[in-house]
Parts: C-alpha cells; sequence; structure tokens
C-alpha cells in the first residue's frame, strides 16, 4: 500500500471508529459515514499494473496477441522439460532431484507457481532464487553489453556485479540504462564505458545498439551505405560524450573541442543531438548526457521498450520477436506492431523485469515443444537453444554435487575450475541462443576433464555415491535418478531397457558398480545435456 492509499486507509478507519464511539449520531450521519467508507475502500482497490503484480494478466495479453498473429499456440511440452528450461532461463542451472520433486506437489498451477518462485522468490528458497535470478540476468545483460569477441580493456567482472546488484534491487529497466546513458565518469555504471574502449565513438556505437536497436558503426567514417544514418547522426550522439577522458589516446579518434557537447572528427566538428532528429540540441551547457539519457530511455522513445522486451523474449524463447534485434530500424511497421504494443505495455508498467519475464514464461509460446510449428503462415516456433559456458558448469555443480572449493574464489581450497571451463567453452559461444559453435577443445574438455573424471569415480563423486550406495534404490530407481539429475528427464523405456541389458552383462558386482560412472559419463557427454529444449 503506498504512502497516500495509507494516509486514506487511515482517515476511514478513524471515521469508522467515531461512528462506534458516538453511538446518539443520527442514522443520516450513520448512513453518510458508511457510504464514505465503502467509496474508499473502492478508491483503495489496486490499479490495473499492481493488480499484475505477477504478470499473469500480461501473460494473457501476450497470448491472445501471438494467436493473431501466429494461430494456434504448438502443443504444450510436458512438466519436466518446462522444469528444465525455466530454471535454466531464470537461475542459470538445471534442477536437483529435490527441486523435481517439490515441483510435482504444487498442484495443478504449478508451473505458473514455479516461475513465481524463481522470479519473484516466493517459498522456502527466496535467498537462493534471488541470488542466482539476479546472477543470472546479470551475465546475460553483460555479455549483450560486452558482445563475445569485443576486445575489453579490463575484467568485466565490475560490470556483472554492478548489474547483478541492480536486478536484486529490482531496479526499473529504464532507471539501470538512463545510469549507463549518463555517466559522469569512466568508473561509472559498473566501468562499461572504459570496457569498451574508453572513447566517445566506441560509446556510441554500442549504447544505440544496446538500447535502441540501431547499429551506426558504419557511419562513423562515412554515411552509410545502405540506411539513411549519416556520418553526423554518429557523431552527433558520440558528442554527448566528448568530455570524457579517452583511454588510449588514439591518434586517429576523435577530440574534444572544449565545448560541452561537441566533438571534432577528421577536421569536423559535430554538435550533440538525438537520432531521428535534425537539430542539434540547444544550451549545451546543461547536463548535455542527463538530456541524452532521459530522452533515450523515455516511455515515448518507442525503440528503447521495443530493443528491451526483444531481448528478453530472446533470452527466454530463443529468438526475438523481431529477429534481428541489433536492426530494429530494418524492420517494417507489421513487423514491428506485437513488438512495439509489447514494449508500450511493458513502459506503461514502469519497466518492472520480473513481471515482464514472469509474464512471457507463463504463455502459451515460452511453454510450446522445441522444433513444433504454429499452423499459421507467420509461423511460430521454438527452437533449441544451447546452454551458455557458465550454465554448462553451473549445472554440472547442480547435478554432480561438486564441493564449494570448485566454484567459490573466497573457498579456502578454491580450484578455479569454473573458472578454466567457462573460459575454454566460452571460446566457441555463439552470438544467440540458438549457435552452436563448440569444437574439439570443448568436447574434450567434457569428455575427459577433470570434472568429468571425478563426476565418473565412485571413490570421488558424490553423485554416484549417493545413488549407487543408496539402499532405498532398486537399478531402476539408480538410472532415472541419474537422468533426472543430469538431463532432468526419466529415461525412455527403451533406454531404461538397454541400460539394464548393460549392467546385466557385467561379470560381478563391482564391475556393476562402476558401470554407473560409465552410464553418467554417457549422459553428461549427450548433446541434450548443453541444449535447452
Amino acid at each position: 500500500m503506498n504512502k497516500l492509499a495509507g494516509q486514506r486507509h487511515f482517515d476511514v478507519a478513524t471515521r469508522a471508529r467515531r461512528l462506534a464511539v458516538f453511538p446518539n449520531e443520527s442514522h443520516v450521519v450513520r448512513l453518510v459515514v458508511f457510504a464514505t467508507f465503502l467509496l474508499a475502500v473502492a478508491a483503495l482497490r489496486p490499479s490495473p499494473a499492481s493488480a499484475d503484480s505477477q504478470g499473469d494478466e500480461l501473460s494473457r495479453w501476450i497470448d491472445q496477441r501471438g494467436e493473431r498473429v501466429w494461430g494456434e499456440p504448438p502443443e504444450k511440452c510436458d512438466d519436466l522439460t518446462f522444469v528444465r528450461r525455466v530454471y535454466l532461463d531464470l537461475v542459470g542451472r538445471v534442477p536437483s532431484v529435490s527441486e523435481i520433486r517439490d515441483f510435482r506437489t504444487l498442484g495443478e498451477d504449478r508451473r505458473d507457481l514455479l516461475v513465481n518462485e524463481l522470479v519473484f522468490g516466493e517459498g522456502p528458497r527466496r535467498e537462493t532464487y534471488t541470488r542466482l535470478s539476479a546472477s543470472s540476468l546479470a551475465r546475460h545483460w553483460r555479455q549483450i553489453l560486452v558482445p563475445p569477441g569485443t576486445v575489453v580493456n579490463g575484467s568485466v567482472q565490475g560490470l556483472e556485479t554492478w548489474l547483478a546488484d541492480a536486478f536484486r534491487e529490482g531496479k526499473p529497466y529504464d532507471e539501470m540504462m538512463r545510469e549507463i546513458a549518463q555517466i559522469q565518469s569512466s568508473a561509472s555504471a559498473g566501468g562499461y564505458y572504459q570496457l569498451v574502449g574508453g572513447t566517445p565513438e566506441n560509446y556510441a556505437g554500442n549504447l544505440s545498439r544496446v538500447m535502441l536497436g540501431v547499429r551506426l558503426d558504419c557511419a562513423q567514417c562515412h554515411d552509410h551505405p545502405f540506411t539513411d544514418w549519416k556520418q553526423h547522426d554518429f557523431w552527433g550522439l558520440a558528442a554527448f560524450y566528448s568530455d570524457m577522458s579517452p583511454a588510449g589516446g588514439d591518434p586517429d579518434g576523435s577530440r574534444p573541442t572544449g565545448k560541452s557537447g561537441e566533438i571534432r572528427f577528421e577536421g569536423q566538428t559535430y554538435a550533440a543531438k538525438f537520432l531521428w532528429q535534425d537539430d542539434t540540441i540547444e544550451d549545451a551547457s546543461r547536463a548535455p548526457r542527463v538530456r541524452l539519457a532521459r530522452w533515450m530511455t523515455s516511455p515515448e522513445n518507442p525503440n528503447f521498450a521495443a530493443t528491451a522486451v526483444n531481448r528478453f523474449w530472446q533470452l527466454l524463447v530463443g529468438r526475438g520477436l523481431y529477429a534481428d534485434i541489433e536492426n530494429l530500424d530494418l524492420a517494417s511497421p507489421d513487423e514491428r506492431e506485437f513488438l512495439d504494443d509489447l514494449g508500450k505495455r511493458f513502459a506503461e508498467d514502469g519497466f518492472h523485469v520480473q513481471r515482464l519475464i514472469a509474464a512471457i514464461c507463463k504463455t502459451n509460446w515460452y511453454a510450446a515443444r522445441v522444433m513444433s510449428e504454429s499452423g499459421s503462415a507467420e509461423t511460430f516456433r521454438r527452437e533449441l537453444k544451447v546452454i551458455s559456458p557458465e550454465q554448462v558448469f553451473d549445472s554440472l555443480e547442480q547435478s554432480l554435487h561438486l564441493p564449494i572449493s570448485r566454484i567459490d574464489p573466497a573457498a579456502p581450497r578454491w580450484t578455479g575450475a569454473r573458472l578454466q571451463m567457462v573460459n575454454r567453452l566460452g571460446e566457441a559461444i555463439g552470438e544467440t541462443p540458438e549457435d552452436y559453435a563448440s569444437g574439439i577443445p570443448q568436447a574434450l574438455m567434457m569428455m575427459n576433464g577433470p570434472v568429468t573424471s571425478d563426476a565418473i569415480d565412485l571413490d570421488r563423486s558424490r553423485l554416484l555415491r549417493a545413488v549407487v550406495e543408496s539402499p532405498f534404490f532398486d537399478e531402476d530407481k539408480r538410472i532415472e535418478t541419474l537422468y533426472l539429475a543430469v538431463l532432468t528427464r526419466e529415461p525412455s523405456d527403451a533406454e531404461k531397457q538397454s541400460l539394464t541389458e548393460y549392467l546385466d552383462n557385467k561379470p560381478d558386482e563391482t564391475m556393476r558398480r562402476k558401470a554407473f560412472g560409465e552410464i553418467l559419463w554417457a549422459l553428461l557427454n549427450s548433446p541434450e545435456f548443453v541444449l535447452c529444449r
């Protein structure tokens, strides 16, 4: 209840108490007071935005809007596929066997309840899910801000920590982006300016790409050959940062003129101006970057909200509502209609990130089976997604019950295993969730790396010992538990029969126990483990 609503509630309660204290007041007065009370209660009803506190109304709107574009949604995936999908997308790892069992007890609305647990931290695992969700979102947005292959100045960890803090605090999306746009030093906003080169031109190119879905880089040296972007558009944006200290002193780069909101490049002076506008800003002495940040993140700026929801849709569904996310200016009005409408609703809801994420995850489109299509001409199809290097390691940590020394740099016996694996797998990371670029080095690490070797060793593997030595499990249950822990599904009848025959062919109990390690190795190295289906 906000402050104003609280004051109204206080006034109504006070009047009600007066009515009880002064019983001799006339019936007319009582009726007037009672009517006033009812009107006040009606006024306290939540607004549409607060009524949709968990994204349910927006989710229904997306379902209906999607049917107008794509027709009937494809068949839904099964429960276990949904659980694996939503855990990977929202907290960055596969679920544990106990989390799967808890999900199965949630009842008829278990999918929506699980989304609420993971997004809003409802339930007994609130602290864990809030922390993991913020970290997972921060990794994703760090990769958007600093794409794979970018040459960076320094470590990206400061930026990722800044993002994680913002997501954990529930900071609105426009506020986060505004802080990035209106930086006052190269160390602001997690040091993003410094990371991407520390020059006005590098920063301008990245901001337009990240926040507006527009690539201006080609207009840095000449007018864009295929679009309407001109050099004065690019340098007009860069001029907002002309007073920031250059990091590298590039002799071919821009130069400040000594005047705020003005920059010089190859003998030409450019004044600060907003994109899509011909006139330069008036009175450049009035904090140009603050004005830029307000314009860029305004609810009235259609590219800002549309680019934001397009990126969240890609994160969760695998492909943007408009697939070419960073060339949104090339989309036709028809291609933008759904996107713009969703962006408008995101802005009207105060750019609330968690509600948008929950809404998308509760739609029939998010729950669709992969590779199945809707029946309309504008076909919707959910693609397989490749999980990130961090998700691979964190899923291994969850599945195999790795000791904390493998994942926490502050632990006394930290081995750096996570960093090593993430760096190696990161060499083959794709630009979108649909890209799969893993090669021989990455495959060898999964096949023969120390994490996998320990995982299949009965003396060193916590998961194997828990499964093989449990007195409550028969062999079918042991096989099923390994499948649930690694692939978040039960084995098919054919798989169960084949693996049972494999175990039966072992000559003695020692070899039979060892065979469970071989089964685990096969599951860890199956393509299914590194995919979000």
